[in-house]
């Protein structure tokens, strides 16, 4: 991509990046900084011709509320959330 000064690097992420809910504190850590990586690449490519966008999508139904942990480490075992995204 550098050397044809095209391209467009596309990742996933989660609005949890954006917007955190209790329990989700280590997920929304690694999204927030999923985010700020490829925010900052973006600055450092754009020179090249490159595009670098970061897709952020809502609340779906996965066991991440299951497997969320409290402040002591123990299992949050919360229910499974779906909410839609409005990106």
């Amino acid at each position: 991509m550098v050397d044809r000064r095209s391209g467009h690097i596309v990742v996933i992420s989660s609005v949890q990046g954006k917007i955190s809910i209790p329990y989700r504190s280590a997920y929304s850590a690694s999204k927030h900084a999923t985010q700020a990586y490829f925010d900052c690449l973006r600055a450092e490519v754009e020179q090249l011709g490159l595009a670098v966008s970061v897709i952020s999508p809502g609340y779906i139904r996965t066991n991440l509320s299951i497997n969320a942990v409290t402040g002591d480490g123990s299992n949050y075992g919360g229910e499974r959330m779906l909410i839609l995204s409005t990106i």
